[in-house]
């Protein structure tokens, strides 16, 4: 065997103990009786020399530039812009599926092992957790951030979305066994004594991460899932827009200077409150078309969104208007 041969070899090996078993570069000279610096050497030559190669596939295309003007403007912590195929094109479609694919892999980037996870509903976010790749992690938690509601279907239901998250993550599971909204401040107290409430409710306050959407209203209730849903009735959807909502989070109206509105409604939802979702750390919202451009404007300005994934005319539309 020739010295290139051997060389050869172990490059092999230590490639396979790296990229395959995932090993460290320490553990790897440990077990080969070789220094660190070899390893990385013999990592390197691998590289170079063809015998692994990196390949970065389906990798949803997105606008950075635009997406740093975003942070700067609102100070996000985080922006991602999707790219469609045809970034002007009116194809609402394209562009949904395309935000979709790119805040699932935002999203990926961010889940690590032993976090708390809170989604609400929305059908974008239905989207989004069908493009998450899966993994097996029963140290992932998820968590679902608002009741549920009969007239929405499963797809959008905030219930069905934690589920299948959880299962896609391979997390363990916490639901919220209640409607959205009930007819008292009172009721609503009641509720949350009991305990399989109680102990979901407990772990808003554990979340490392919320996903949300952002609703816009007023309209005929197509782009919000709290209009959609029914639990607002004519009479209060009405009160909303005179009190100026142009959109909302989770289950909690907005107006566009980010104030939120109708407190009232508030102290009704069996859902995370406005200022517990303040203090998570990371809330990324998720948010695309044109129409919604004022809801996510006001949804940034009010201080609880630190990360946003949309298209590209949505955030010029945004910028547009700020």
């Amino acid at each position: 065997m020739t010295a290139a041969s051997a060389s050869s070899d172990l490059s092999t090996q230590v490639a396979r103990l790296f990229f395959d078993r995932q090993l460290s570069k320490m553990e790897i000279a440990a077990r080969l009786g070789i220094s660190r610096f070899r390893v990385a050497r013999l990592i390197d030559d691998a590289l170079a020399d063809g015998l692994v190669r990196i390949e970065y596939r389906d990798i949803p295309a997105d606008d950075r530039g635009l997406a740093a003007v975003l942070e700067e403007r609102f100070g996000l912590d985080l922006c991602a812009v999707a790219i469609a195929a045809a970034d002007e094109a009116t194809d609402e479609a394209t562009t949904f599926n395309a935000v979709a694919r790119l805040a699932a892999a935002v999203l990926h980037g961010l889940i690590s092992s032993g976090d708390v996870i809170g989604v609400a509903w929305c059908s974008t976010l239905a989207a989004v957790v069908r493009e998450l790749p899966t993994r097996s992690d029963p140290d992932l938690e998820v968590v679902q951030l608002a009741g549920s509601s009969a007239r929405l279907d499963r797809g959008r239901d905030a219930g069905e979305l934690a589920r299948v998250l959880a299962d896609r993550l391979g997390a363990t599971h916490r639901a919220i066994y209640a409607p959205t909204f009930v007819e008292t401040a009172a009721l609503r107290a009641a509720l949350l004594r009991e305990p399989e409430v109680a102990d979901t409710v407990a772990r808003f306050n554990a979340l490392d991460l919320a996903i949300v959407g952002i609703g816009a209203m007023p309209d005929d209730g197509a782009s919000s899932s709290l209009v959609r849903s029914g639990v607002l009735d004519d009479t209060e959807v009405l009160r909303l827009t005179e009190l100026g909502a142009v959109g909302d989070l989770v289950v909690h109206p907005f107006d566009a200077t980010g104030r939120f509105v109708a407190p009232d409604l508030a102290e009704r939802a069996v859902a995370i409150g406005v200022e517990e979702l303040r203090r998570v750390r990371r809330v990324v919202a998720v948010a695309a078309g044109t129409p919604k451009a004022g809801a996510i404007r006001g949804a940034l300005k009010s201080g609880v969104i630190r990360m946003l994934v949309t298209d590209g005319p949505t955030a010029r539309a945004v910028l547009g208007g700020a």
